[in-house]
């Protein structure tokens, strides 16, 4: 399955790993009202979603997983969401949970 696959992307890039990606959802909780922290955050989720959407178109799997859309306002709820759910996890893993359920909503429709 290509969900498989690209989520798999997130597990073998190591810079995906480093920095913000790297934040515990603890701290991501618990620094939701710090303006900075806030845009940094958001900033590095929309990069991450990019990156996933650009590796996506190319290597063709456009037919099979869609191209993931989502404003930035909706990008930081979603996050703190997706980070709720499991504290202990980081950001990256959180976001790759919030790509891949906006995957299967797509394919629900």
């Amino acid at each position: 399955m290509t969900i498989g696959s690209t989520v798999s992307y997130c597990e073998t890039s190591p810079s995906i790993k480093k920095g913000v990606g790297a934040t515990l959802c603890f701290d991501v909780i618990s620094w939701q009202h710090h303006e900075t922290a806030k845009k940094d955050i958001t900033k590095w989720v929309v990069s991450f979603i990019d990156e996933v959407n650009k590796t996506t178109a190319a290597n063709g799997h456009l037919t099979k997983v869609p191209i993931i859309k989502l404003s930035k306002n909706l990008v930081w709820f979603g996050t703190l969401a997706y980070c709720s759910l499991d504290t202990k996890q980081t950001l990256a893993e959180a976001t790759m949970k919030l790509i891949t359920d906006e995957w299967e909503k797509s394919e629900k429709r």
